[in-house]
């Protein structure tokens, strides 16, 4: 019986040392699975992080757009339009991560592949949107500042052409005075001549020894002439004009 015994130990210490070896095995696998499955959960995450990324990039470009439609300072545009570059600059980091380490991975998975294929067009796209929402918006800017410039030079113009009037209205009104002064001088001579030929006329009637008609029709003429200068502006006919109406009736 103890030689059994002792012949038997051996085949169950053989038999321990196999068992201990498969749990060992079988441990490393369930490692291993464990490893695997980590390292897919934090790949979907990553995935999942860059979708909502690119979704983030897209409604920005589209907030953006709607208020440079419905009007917004460039200032305001410039920063916003800096703020989605840099996400679209982290998106690009972070899908070349993930295309380099499903490159290196042991088991690299079609459907991860197709993914990071998927995300990377959605991200070159927005990206396009972008570059096309930008040189709109600078063709707008452009547009707009040579609108402002032609409407300044309109200005300038409409600013000359109105002190330009302005002087030739004054001009004007320097003319109509003198051409007044002109005329005014030209009635008070006109008003001296009448008064000169008015006197002339009642001095002659006075000392030649014309017949009494003849006399009246001379100082009749002196009184128009008188009269006439008087019109013209001659206060001093006023008494000459009274004294002969007294005198020819």
């Amino acid at each position: 019986m103890i030689k059994r015994i002792i012949f038997a130990l051996p085949l169950v210490g053989l038999l321990w040392s196999c068992d201990t070896k498969e749990k060992t095995r079988l441990q490393a696998q369930v490692d291993s699975l464990h490893t695997e499955l980590q390292a897919s959960q934090a790949t979907a995450k990553q995935l999942e992080d860059v979708g909502v990324l690119i979704d983030s990039i897209d409604a920005s470009r589209q907030l953006l757009r709607t208020d440079v439609v419905e009007g917004t300072s460039y200032k305001d545009y410039s920063s916003r339009l800096k703020s989605i570059n840099e996400h679209i600059r982290q998106t690009e980091a972070k899908i070349a991560e993930l295309e380099k380490a499903n490159k290196n991975a042991k088991a690299s998975t079609a459907g991860y592949s197709a993914t990071i294929k998927r995300l990377r067009n959605d991200l070159e796209m927005s990206t396009q949107q972008i570059a096309a929402l930008q040189t709109e918006v600078e063709k707008m800017r452009g547009e707009n500042q040579t609108l402002a410039m032609t409407v300044n030079q309109k200005d300038s113009l409409l600013n000359q052409s109105t002190e330009t009037v302005r002087m030739r209205e004054q001009d004007v009104a320097n003319l109509e005075t003198k051409v007044q002064e002109i005329n005014n001088t030209a009635k008070m001579t006109q008003a001296d001549m009448y008064f000169a030929q008015a006197q002339a006329l009642e001095t002659a009637a006075a000392r030649t020894k014309f017949a009494p008609k003849k006399k009246k029709e001379t100082k009749r003429e002196a009184l128009e002439l008188y009269k006439l200068s008087l019109s013209l502006g001659k206060s001093e006919a006023q008494p000459k004009i009274e004294e002969l109406e007294k005198e020819v009736g």
